[in-house]
């Protein structure tokens, strides 16, 4: 384990880039709607381009992690500071270790190290979502999918095109992804599965 790549990690998912783009746009993300400073919250308050914008840094805070970690400390420096950028999203020094919901910044790290699953997560949490009218029941799933398909990736053995060459890494970087954001998940599927249909 590489302390440094994890810190390094978490400081760089700990810059609260949302609440600044949302502070830019007018309106504080902490603040109003959810509360929560990522991506749904800004296009609820201030519409698809802020909530783009969001995506975008955070998905680019986690690829920047990653990229920092392969430098310092190789593939397992990757893994691990990819982990510590999520992290630091999601409990977070400045804000008393009070964060996003971290799927932004995950969706950057698994773009960044496991790059050949990233147009099927996107459309397993997409359809998801969708269907269960909740982004945490999509988050959920996908993170169920994830699992399946890290023991299969590999017990195949297949390759990336870039990111992690080691496929014994893929499950550590699963389920450590789905160790951190799915608290927060799961508050959110609870509230959408207790509460009354809707017409």
């Amino acid at each position: 384990m590489n302390p440094a790549a994890l810190l390094i990690g978490y400081l760089i998912g700990s810059i609260p880039s949302a609440v600044w783009l949302g502070l830019l746009w007018g309106v504080d993300l902490r603040r109003g709607g959810s509360g929560n400073p990522g991506a749904n919250n800004a296009r609820r308050l201030r519409g698809n381009g802020l909530a783009l914008l969001v995506l975008v840094v955070e998905m680019g805070k986690g690829a920047a992690a990653v990229s920092i970690g392969l430098l310092v400390a190789g593939e397992t420096g990757a893994l691990l500071a990819g982990l510590g950028a999520i992290a630091g999203n999601v409990y977070n020094l400045w804000y008393r270790f009070r964060g996003g919901k971290g799927l932004g910044i995950s969706g950057g790290v698994l773009l960044a190290l496991w790059p050949a699953v990233f147009p099927l997560v996107v459309v397993t949490i997409a359809l998801a979502s969708a269907l269960t009218r909740s982004t945490g029941i999509g988050t959920l799933v996908t993170q169920g999918f994830l699992i399946v398909a890290a023991l299969a990736w590999e017990g195949v053995g297949l390759d990336n095109p870039w990111g992690l060459s080691d496929p014994g890494l893929l499950l550590p970087l699963v389920v450590g992804v789905g160790l951190m954001i799915s608290p927060r998940h799961w508050q959110d599927a609870r509230r959408r599965l207790s509460s009354p249909a809707r017409p």
